[in-house]
């Protein structure tokens, strides 16, 4: 029998990006923003929630919350409300040094998820 996975347990993030499954279009991070910038210059990072597949929004299953990371320093947070805020959200940063920019996203009901993207400083 397999394992049951508990989502709530853990920190979840796509198995195999050329084959998602569902779950993982709703729930992973999409982080959207250019490959490379000056340091100390701000540039715009889009982080999407259910930009491959529309994630419900309702009281009982929605994003509560979209963190953006370099490496392992915290950068922002958004705090979301169900209903009332859509899982997309644009921050300008300003990084001074390469590194890997994290999303984390918090699904009431599936938990954190999390992605990554390289990004390089000069």
């Amino acid at each position: 029998m397999a394992e049951v996975v508990n989502l709530l347990q853990q920190m979840n993030k796509v198995a195999d990006p050329a084959n998602m499954t569902e779950l993982e279009m709703k729930h992973n991070p999409v982080i959207s923003c250019p490959d490379s910038a000056k340091a100390d210059e701000p540039f715009e990072c889009t982080v999407h929630v259910g930009k491959l597949k529309a994630h419900p929004n309702e009281a009982a299953h929605h994003i509560e919350f979209i963190d953006l990371y370099v490496d392992d320093l915290f950068l922002c947070r958004v705090d979301l409300q169900a209903r009332k805020s859509n899982p997309r959200i644009t921050f300008e940063i300003m990084l001074r040094q390469s590194g890997v920019l994290k999303a984390y996203q918090s699904c009431n009901m599936h938990g954190v998820w999390v992605s990554e993207k390289k990004m390089s400083i000069s």
